[in-house]
């Protein structure tokens, strides 16, 4: 029996990935202690699951297949933003304007269906994101926040959402490796 680290996201466009890949490179000039996502690890986790083994990963590919029906749509991603927003982000994210709706309405179906399998119901809204960067120390944040500031109403891009797609996620110490273990189309 196998165990892995497991969630369920949407994908993104290349034109939207080669967007957030050059406000990453503008980002990176600032020169603060950040750890930038890899530009072709970028999503938007739906659910996120953590370990599970062979028999759960059965059940969560049944209750992903079943959530995908309800066609394709798609989502704009539309400015940058921090959490906590301000002076000291930890987190730096690409929001998303239209077709939030659509995710949100998604997420929180998986988080429903997911939930008699075991897993926790989700305590906080779901705010559909996309992580582009991770603080490690306060260093020269005080110069990100302005240049997060200066791109909060930069269009990325728009991006079709035409599956569900279950990811595991490899820990190793240059970082998580997303790797597709099914696809289940919308």
């Amino acid at each position: 029996m196998s165990i892995l680290r497991a969630f369920i996201a949407v994908g993104l466009s290349e034109e939207t990935r080669a967007a957030l890949a050059e406000v990453q490179s503008e980002l990176r000039r600032v020169q603060a202690d950040v750890k930038w996502v890899a530009v072709e690890s970028i999503h938007i986790t739906l659910k996120f699951l953590g370990w599970v083994d062979d028999a759960m990963l059965e059940k969560i590919k049944a209750v992903a297949a079943s959530c995908a029906a309800g066609g394709a749509f798609s989502y704009t991603v539309n400015g940058l933003g921090s959490f906590p927003p301000g002076r000291k982000p930890r987190v730096v994210w690409a929001g998303v304007t239209d077709g939030a709706a659509r995710l949100i309405a998604l997420a929180q179906k998986l988080d429903a269906a997911l939930e008699p399998l075991g897993f926790e119901k989700e305590n906080r809204p779901f705010v559909p994101h996309l992580t582009i960067g991770r603080v490690r120390s306060p260093r020269k944040a005080e110069l990100l926040a302005p240049a997060i500031e200066h791109h909060a109403s930069t269009m990325f891009g728009t991006c079709e959402v035409s599956e569900l797609i279950l990811f595991e996620s490899k820990l190793s110490p240059r970082g998580a490796t997303y790797l597709p273990v099914e696809r289940f189309n919308l």
